[in-house]
């Protein structure tokens, strides 16, 4: 057995730059998912509608009040996460597709679609291995000199996030 790692991060990122952008622009969007749910959580505590958790959405005056309530944060949260998971397996999609198992094909009843789910698998694999760390490091170096400031938003929103939950926290405990 050697010490050399068998999947190497730069594999893990397409050449160039775009990928490494994109994949970065992604990875914010994701971790923005903690500010937003404690954002909309303190909004929720100052205007007192801790409770008040129910969304109308019977017409359109109601949809737009609820836009307009401290939920939102919640509710943009939510699509950050969710549309950052979706947005991650499509960049990565292509890197599953260049990647050659070297396995017999599969026949038979439901091989067509089973080969996509397998390819499917395979790009979820690559968007787990793409938030990794070493991954988004190697993000960062193949983004040159941007690199170096975009590297610096990472621990800032880490921060970020703490803040925002121990006032989120705290004001529950105080205010409700």
């Amino acid at each position: 057995m050697t010490d050399e790692p068998r999947v190497r991060p730069e594999h893990a990122v397409r050449p160039g730059r775009a990928d490494a952008r994109n994949l970065l622009a992604v990875w914010f969007i994701r971790k923005s998912f903690y500010a937003l749910i404690a954002i909309g959580l303190i909004g929720a505590v100052v205007s007192r509608r801790v409770d008040d958790v129910g969304v109308d959405v019977t017409s359109w005056e109601s949809v737009t009040s609820e836009i307009a309530s401290p939920m939102i944060g919640l509710a943009l949260g939510l699509l950050a996460r969710l549309g950052s998971g979706f947005v991650a397996l499509w960049l990565a999609y292509p890197l599953a597709r260049s990647y050659e198992v070297g396995l017999s094909a599969r026949t038979g009843f439901g091989s067509g679609i089973g080969k996509w789910l397998d390819r499917l698998q395979l790009a979820r694999a690559f968007r787990a291995l793409r938030w990794t760390h070493h991954v988004r490091q190697v993000a960062l170096q193949r983004l040159g000199p941007s690199g170096r400031w975009v590297s610096r938003v990472d621990p800032v929103m880490d921060i970020t996030n703490i803040s925002l939950w121990v006032i989120a926290i705290v004001g529950l405990v105080v205010w409700t």
